[in-house]
């Protein structure tokens, strides 16, 4: 077996660098994935979709390159929220985008040298959060502020649709509100121990990033680099 390879994130804005690495951890943890794997401790911030695709996926694939420097790099990993209607004037799908986005990144070996994989957040990031909040309501945040009111509850529905708003939902909830980059990794912290509450919504884009996370272990295991999610072959009937 081989040393463990660099697993870099890359992230929409500065309260995701803080808080994507603790949910990675954790997952990777129930993966057992440490002996293939180390997690890069210095995120990029790259922007929304709308920043990465924009030129021909050009700033996608040059932050790519950057990636490429950092030594015995294995995996990059995107993780990004998924509630922007249109992008250039096209309607936002998860799929679509995050299929693009790995194809362009054989531009930068991605596929051949180390692998990639996107995941699109719906509608938020925060939308995970809001999938435990009954679980969270009453905790402190780890700097010892007041966290989720007592009386919180998660919302009806399907989390991935509505709230649309999760942050502004969050700070409407949390009795100081809520700041990304102040409080995102703090609930993060706390969501982390109520995975199982999370699954238990059925989040098809939260079976995502367990999924995406577990093909670029197996990837890097493997010695297989691929790109995720991949171009569905073209019917030829």
């Amino acid at each position: 077996m081989g040393s463990p390879q660099r697993l870099v994130l890359f992230v929409e804005g500065d309260g995701d660098r803080e808080a994507v690495p603790v949910l990675v951890k954790r997952l990777l943890t129930e993966m057992d994935a440490w002996s293939d794997v180390f997690l890069d401790v210095q995120p990029f911030v790259v922007g929304n979709v709308a920043d990465l695709t924009a030129q021909a996926g050009k700033e996608w694939v040059s932050k790519l390159n950057f990636a490429r420097k950092r030594p015995k790099l294995g995996a990059v990993l995107l993780v990004q929220d998924g509630d922007l209607e249109r992008i250039h004037k096209e309607v936002f799908c998860a799929a679509t985008f995050g299929t693009r986005l790995a194809q362009w990144a054989r531009q930068a070996g991605a596929g051949t040298n180390f692998s990639v994989a996107t995941v699109f957040a719906c509608q938020e990031y925060e939308s995970w959060v809001l999938a435990c909040a009954d679980r969270l309501a009453g905790l402190p945040l780890a700097d010892g502020r007041p966290g989720l009111r007592s009386d919180t509850t998660v919302p009806e529905g399907d989390l991935e649709r509505a709230p649309r708003d999760a942050k502004g939902w969050l700070d409407q909830h949390i009795e100081a509100g809520y700041k990304p980059t102040r409080d995102q990794r703090l609930v993060t912290e706390l969501m982390v121990d109520h995975l199982d509450a999370v699954r238990a919504r059925g989040m098809r884009s939260f079976q995502r990033l367990e999924k995406a996370l577990g093909e670029l272990v197996n990837a890097v295991r493997t010695g297989t680099p691929i790109v995720s999610p991949e171009a569905s072959p073209v019917s030829t009937e």
